[in-house]
């Protein structure tokens, strides 16, 4: 990354001559552009991938395409806000800028307290920006070998209380969902943090976790963890919790993430007002359309290149996943093996079930998956998750398991 001082770059900025642009129109992108505005700031125009978002304006300010913005004078002030860095930032070299930086330092000298965001609930501001932060030094913890996790989907069911046709994580194709066993996921879970430096989130999640009785198990599991940093529990609005499942959201390490979907999340309210009486952290989301990317296509036959693109671009590539003891890249190839819909990779996972693999010997597989893969088998079958997959109506629903192609 570039390092910069935010007085420092305060007056270079402030001269009338300097274009300053935010390449990223999503939440960090608001984030950037509400922290340059507080420091005087002015942003001349925002840039991002999503062409249904080009020629359009994000605060007032308009949204150029890559191609509109390579036609800038080249000590263009950019400032990368999107999860991207390490791809943009080459991309930029390439065409001659010299002036990109990472927002982690404008981000972190910003109070964001009180202020109201159009795409984030304020509890998830933190949780947004340290997850920038990691994506932007993942070149450096690369580089050290240091195996410092952003997150790990820890998945606790495959029972849920919504069945949607378009699950990202494609629970809708389960036709006998069951629990995770639990003496297997804590072995599991210990093999994976006595491998790892540091992990910032655990991720629990279905189905619906409040779909398995047990889930409290798990949570009072996962704080115990010292590396472990917070423990984030995923909802959809359906089932308020209660008995051990409401007790575990009591420890200060975990927060309630619902996503409310309208009508379906029938129970969003009244899970609201349980979390505020029993001074539970969490946040809401409410989400009307979702990415197409709940499908198992058949094979694909993509290039190598091809592959390589549709893995950079996707925002789910980087999200580690826990199931049946095996660690995952991302919860599509996770869920997608476990379904017997794409063909096993030993070389896409790391089993950390095997009691014959030393703790030495699963440092080594964890940071092969975590570092060094440029595509995995499951993106033969996958519509990926960039900024072209088309939006749909999220979380419609369907009464029967749907169907898929078994390998």
């Amino acid at each position: 990354m570039k390092n910069y001082n935010i007085s420092e770059i305060k007056n270079k900025l402030s001269s009338v001559d300097q274009m300053i642009v935010l390449f990223g129109a999503g939440d960090i992108g608001e984030l950037s552009n509400y922290a340059l505005t507080n420091l005087g700031l002015k942003v001349n125009f925002f840039c991002d991938n999503d062409k249904d978002k080009h020629g359009t304006e994000r605060f007032g300010v308009k949204v150029l395409s890559f191609d509109e913005l390579i036609k800038l004078k080249k000590d263009t002030n950019i400032f990368i806000s999107n999860n991207y860095y390490s791809t943009i930032s080459v991309e930029l070299k390439s065409h001659g800028f010299t002036n990109f930086y990472d927002c982690v330092e404008l981000l972190n000298k910003t109070d964001f307290t009180n202020r109201q965001f159009e795409s984030l609930h304020t509890l998830k501001i933190d949780r947004r920006i340290e997850y920038y932060k990691h994506m932007c030094l993942k070149d450096e913890y690369n580089a050290s070998r240091a195996l410092h996790i952003k997150n790990l989907d820890v998945q606790i069911t495959e029972r849920c209380s919504l069945k949607c046709t378009n699950c990202s994580n494609l629970m809708q194709f389960y036709e006998k969902p069951v629990n995770e066993d639990l003496d297997l996921l804590f072995s599991s879970l210990d093999r994976f943090v006595d491998s790892i430096d540091k992990i910032d989130e655990f991720r629990v999640l279905g189905g619906d976790p409040f779909m398995n009785k047990d889930m409290h198990k798990v949570v009072d599991k996962l704080v115990s963890y010292e590396k472990a940093g917070k423990v984030i529990v995923y909802t959809n609005g359906k089932i308020i919790p209660k008995g051990p499942n409401l007790e575990c959201l009591k420890n200060e390490k975990v927060i309630l993430d619902m996503t409310n979907y309208g009508i379906v999340s029938n129970n969003a309210q009244a899970i609201i007002k349980v979390c505020e009486e029993n001074n539970i952290k969490y946040s809401e989301s409410v989400t009307t359309v979702w990415q197409d990317c709940g499908e198992i296509l058949p094979f694909q036959k993509r290039t190598e290149e091809e592959k390589k693109r549709k893995f950079i671009d996707c925002c789910n590539s980087d999200t580690l996943s826990l199931l049946k003891g095996k660690l995952y890249r991302c919860p599509f190839s996770a869920n997608a093996e476990n379904l017997n819909a794409v063909p096993k990779n030993k070389e896409d996972q790391v089993d950390l079930s095997d009691p014959k693999v030393t703790t030495a010997d699963l440092k080594v597989k964890i940071k092969n998956v975590v570092y060094d893969k440029d595509y995995i088998t499951a993106c033969d079958f996958c519509n990926g998750r960039d900024y072209t997959v088309k939006k749909i109506k999220a979380a419609v629903q369907t009464k029967k398991p749907l169907p898929y192609v078994r390998v």
